[in-house]
């Protein structure tokens, strides 16, 4: 049941259930992260958004899942790219992507060879990283930044710490599409400005996630079932953009991302655990 994809109807375009197959709960979820998705990109800068891998493979073998979430974040990166079009700042996009080829190459190999339990383990330690990295973002987030005077002058990154950078960032991506906070704690410290920033974040994410497909496909991760269900989620990407442009200094994020940074670390600990 749980390597099984969702279909749609092509006349309606409404997700069904496979016979033996998805449980109305899965299909929940499924539509559930999709939106978190969208809402973590436009309202919260994609952090909170590291959850819904891990969500996932609750249910989903975990190749199945790595392959449909690259399909939903390309989308997603597709649709951002044009609201930050050459605003990026192409000295850090550059050697991220760079180094991120190598780490994706390395990634792709671990991923030939592992199997389906093991990448499960790999994608719930990752989530427990992340998610407590995420969680003490408030503490070392001012200190990259330079603000309350801890440091006061703009950081400017070698070609080659960029690049080491940008393997890290390929190597967690490829692997469990959580590659993004290795390229926030980057370029904190740089001090870009909010759009120049979001730009360049938006950038780097739109070009590792194209060099990651072909990877996909040739170790078999894609298939005409996946491509037609993330063609069937992309209104709830668009639902999800919609709320998070709403909610954006709304809500505020520290609470929404506590509480998803929860999810994410038990989740983590359920994967490693089970």
């Amino acid at each position: 049941m749980a390597n099984r994809p969702l279909t749609i109807c092509p006349k309606s375009a409404i997700l069904v259930l496979p016979k033996g197959g998805s449980t109305i709960y899965e299909i929940i979820i499924l539509c559930f992260g999709a939106w978190l998705t969208g809402v973590s990109k436009a309202g919260f800068g994609g952090g909170i958004g590291m959850i819904v891998v891990p969500m996932f493979t609750h249910f989903r073998s975990a190749r199945n899942v790595i392959g449909l979430m690259l399909l939903l974040l390309f989308s997603t990166d597709i649709f951002s790219l044009r609201y930050y079009w050459k605003l990026w700042h192409r000295q850090s996009v550059t050697p991220l992507t760079l180094g991120s080829l190598f780490g994706i190459v390395l990634a792709s190999l671990i991923l030939k060879d592992i199997s389906d339990v093991h990448l499960k383990k790999v994608i719930g330690g990752i989530a427990c990283l992340f998610a407590l990295l995420e969680f003490l973002r408030p503490y070392w987030q001012p200190r990259l930044r330079g603000s309350g005077g801890l440091v006061e002058t703009t950081f400017h990154f070698k070609t080659w710490q960029g690049l080491v950078a940008g393997i890290f960032a390929g190597v967690f991506s490829t692997l469990a599409h959580m590659g993004g906070l290795v390229v926030i704690i980057y370029l904190l410290p740089q001090r870009l400005g909010n759009i120049t920033f979001v730009a360049t974040t938006t950038a780097t994410y739109f070009l590792l996630n194209a060099v990651k497909i072909p990877f996909y496909y040739q170790l078999g991760l894609f298939s005409f079932e996946i491509l037609i269900e993330a063609v069937a989620l992309l209104p709830f990407i668009a639902l999800g953009v919609i709320t998070g442009i709403a909610l954006n200094n709304r809500v505020p994020e520290r609470i929404f991302s506590r509480i998803v940074l929860f999810f994410l670390f038990t989740t983590g600990v359920h994967l490693l655990l089970s």
